[in-house]
């Protein structure tokens, strides 16, 4: 199962990285909206992590773009912010995000999200 994980700070991105393939998951890194929705289109991921907060355009935007593609709109979008309200993971929902996280996200709850997409488990 290819994840597609979508963050601006690299550390992040790796860390979040390293957690899919511990569990045998081949993860796909972006460092941009626009990178992320390139890729999105391409490797058609299981699941997509994306961070709320990047300079190109934030998750919110990505996630309305990814939403209206027909290659793209059924992909299970998660949402990472650090500096979210409810009201935020609340217009997220409503744009079409499966889930909302808030950063740090807690290895283990990134693992248990992660296994939660994954269609082959059981």
């Amino acid at each position: 199962m290819d994840i597609l994980f979508v963050d601006d700070d690299p550390i992040t991105l790796e860390l979040m990285g390293q957690a899919a393939r511990l569990l045998g998951y081949q993860a796909k890194l972006a460092r941009s909206g626009k990178e992320a929705i390139r890729m999105a289109v391409e490797i058609q991921p299981s699941v997509i992590f994306l961070d709320m907060m990047m300079p190109d355009m934030d998750g919110l935007e990505v996630l309305k773009k990814l939403k209206s593609k027909s290659l793209t709109e059924k992909i299970p979008v998660i949402i990472l912010s650090a500096g979210a309200s409810l009201d935020d993971s609340l217009v997220c929902m409503q744009a079409g995000a499966q889930g909302y996280l808030f950063k740090p996200v807690p290895l283990q709850e990134l693992m248990n999200t992660i296994k939660k997409y994954d269609d082959h488990q059981e």
